[in-house]
């Protein structure tokens, strides 16, 4: 008799940066964030931010989710429930 382990669905994640430099402003840097946490799911994430520190903080927090034990955005959901969630980080 052959016993078979349980396997977890495979799920795969994206997470886009889009830097540019404003010449007109103090810092210049500014990035776009888009991500997803389950790319088969349809919602995504988009935040806009202004320094690398707050580029990084983004970054690890996606991947913080996304390993996260339970659901696709780490909390029990499914991810925002219309679609799409926007939010504008400033440092």
């Amino acid at each position: 008799m052959r016993c078979m382990m349980p396997t977890s669905p495979d799920r795969t994640g994206v997470l886009i940066v889009r830097l540019w430099i404003e010449a007109n402003h103090e810092q210049g840097l500014r990035a776009r964030i888009t991500q997803t946490l389950d790319s088969t799911a349809g919602d995504q994430s988009v935040s806009a931010v202004a320094s690398a520190d707050a580029i990084c903080a983004a970054v690890q927090q996606w991947v913080e989710d996304f390993v996260a034990p339970g659901s696709p955005d780490g909390n029990g959901h499914a991810g925002p429930g219309n679609g799409t969630k926007t939010q504008r980080i400033e440092p």
